[in-house]
């Protein structure tokens, strides 16, 4: 027998569960294998150890405690009402609720925080001039007037009722 198979059943040799073939093959083995002789000796060292410890009594009424936690249903609270609702519903639908909740969220809190003096270096509020607003606009128009573009999509949305 090899050192690995010794080592793996010297705690039911040791218990005597083996078939007495193999535990006279683990006993042959281990009057001529040291390494496995001392892994045996530290197991029974163990056993020893443990049987001088005191036996822990527990009080009368452990058992029936344990039977009444066995018997009593979990306790519900908010966290199965989450779990139960998620089941139903598929995870992109969930995934849409979070997101939808997250950017009312960010409105929410961004519109207090805008109006409030909580930032610390917030630049001041102006006032614009509806001119000016629609001025600042042209800025993201796809072709400024004047420039070639703007002749060209002027050209190309064309309609004859313009020219009437």
């Amino acid at each position: 027998m090899r050192c690995h198979n010794v080592q793996k059943k010297l705690p039911a040799y040791q218990d005597k569960e083996l078939n007495p073939r193999e535990q006279q093959e683990v006993s042959k083995h281990l009057l001529s294998c040291q390494t496995c002789r001392e892994q045996y000796e530290n197991l029974e060292q163990v056993w020893q150890t443990m049987g001088e410890l005191q036996e822990i009594h527990p009080d009368q009424w452990f058992y029936q405690q344990i039977a009444r936690k066995i018997r009593e249903p979990r306790q519900q609270g908010l966290l199965p009402n989450f779990q139960r609702v998620f089941r139903l519903m598929p995870s992109p639908v969930i995934a849409s609720i979070l997101l939808v909740i997250g950017i009312l969220a960010g409105t929410y809190l961004g519109n207090i925080l805008i109006r409030c003096d909580f930032l610390p270096f917030q630049p001041q509020q102006t006032s614009y001039s509806k001119e000016a607003l629609f001025d600042s606009w042209k800025a993201f128009d796809p072709a400024p007037p004047g420039t070639l573009a703007h002749g060209y999509l002027r050209m190309v949305s064309y309609k004859e009722s313009e020219s009437r």
